[in-house]
């Protein structure tokens, strides 16, 4: 037997072993095509489905919790991070010392809706009074 064919049977024998623990792993087999993400990805569809108000796959929802699961228990399971999170609330920041913030526009109103007119300016003959 040459060198090139005791490399060859070796090579066989490593594969052989390498597909007997992937199949005790759980990761081979029929449902080891199935990504974590597309799995995700069917359950928030389903998700969507259901709150729309519209027919999802019966026993769908069970059948992808469940696998997932397994992709969690074997840590394959990626993080779980939520890709579009709304942007922050703008938090209102008080204006720098020293500047007072703008009078608000337009006339006051009173509890009954009516505006709340200021008083008219002294009379004019009041102040020549008072200078004389």
């Amino acid at each position: 037997m040459g060198f090139l064919d005791k490399a060859k049977a070796a090579a066989n024998e490593l594969a052989a072993k390498a597909d007997t623990a992937l199949a005790n792993s759980g990761l081979g087999g029929p449902g080891a095509a199935v990504s974590p993400e597309r799995l995700l990805r069917d359950l928030g569809v389903v998700a969507y489905l259901e709150a729309a108000g519209r027919p999802a796959p019966e026993g769908e929802r069970d059948r992808l919790v469940a696998a997932l699961g397994e992709h969690e228990r074997a840590g394959t399971l990626p993080a779980l991070v939520l890709q579009t999170t709304p942007p922050p609330a703008a938090a209102t920041t008080p204006p720098p010392s020293g500047v007072t913030p703008a009078a608000p526009s337009g006339p006051a109103e009173t509890q009954s809706g009516t505006p709340v007119v200021p008083p008219p300016p002294p009379p004019s003959w009041l102040n020549k009074a008072e200078d004389s």
